[in-house]
């Protein structure tokens, strides 16, 4: 990933599952335009994280037979976009990993139907995403050197899934103090300023 624009946007937080990573202000990539992800694993041989903030037009109940609910599918990145990955709120799932204190990754595909099906709100409890953004050994902490990304660990991990996904990434620098805050009023392109 290469940067055409240098700049103090940094962190020292370092890369964990759990933790948000959002993107430098003038980063165009179409996955990562500022993309707030969420890592939901991260060891020394890889890094996987989904895109939070990126929502498609196409609802689960157009792609999925066996979905209870009509939700926005959002676009979780650029690896395996045909698949379909799930964030949820959901305790007890079988094979769920846990990511933060109140957000799952995964699990049994019809034990999460059956939870959905029990939502009188599903959509504050549940997101889908196709596809999502893998990084190989060393690849997200050079990325975080070259100031891509910044790396933050404190945030509201309870309405993460409620926030509107169209002023996340701003409110994910405001919420770091003044420091951070500083971008997120930089517009999307440089010669709008």
């Amino acid at each position: 990933m290469k940067l055409t624009q240098q700049h103090f946007f940094q962190t020292k937080t370092a890369p964990l599952t759990g933790r948000l990573l959002v993107a430098e202000p003038f980063l165009n990539e179409p996955y990562f335009q500022r993309a707030v992800i969420l890592i939901v694993h991260h060891d020394h041989k890889e890094s996987m994280g989904l895109v939070l903030n990126h929502p498609t037009e196409t609802k689960t109940n157009e792609v999925l037979d066996d979905c209870p609910c009509s939700l926005r599918i959002y676009q979780g990145g650029p690896v395996q976009s045909n698949q379909l990955f799930v964030l949820h709120h959901f305790t007890g799932i079988q094979g769920a990993q846990q990511i933060t204190p109140h957000l799952y990754f995964g699990g049994d595909w019809h034990e999460l139907m059956a939870a959905i099906e029990l939502q009188k709100h599903p959509e504050r409890a549940v997101r889908f995403f196709s596809g999502y953004a893998g990084w190989g050994p060393e690849q997200l902490n050079d990325e975080i050197s070259e100031h891509a990304w910044v790396c933050i660990a404190n945030f509201d991990h309870q309405s993460l899934l409620t926030q509107p996904s169209d002023t996340l990434w701003h409110k994910s620098l405001i919420s770091q103090g003044p420091k951070l805050a500083t971008f997120a009023h930089f517009p999307l392109n440089i010669s709008d300023n």
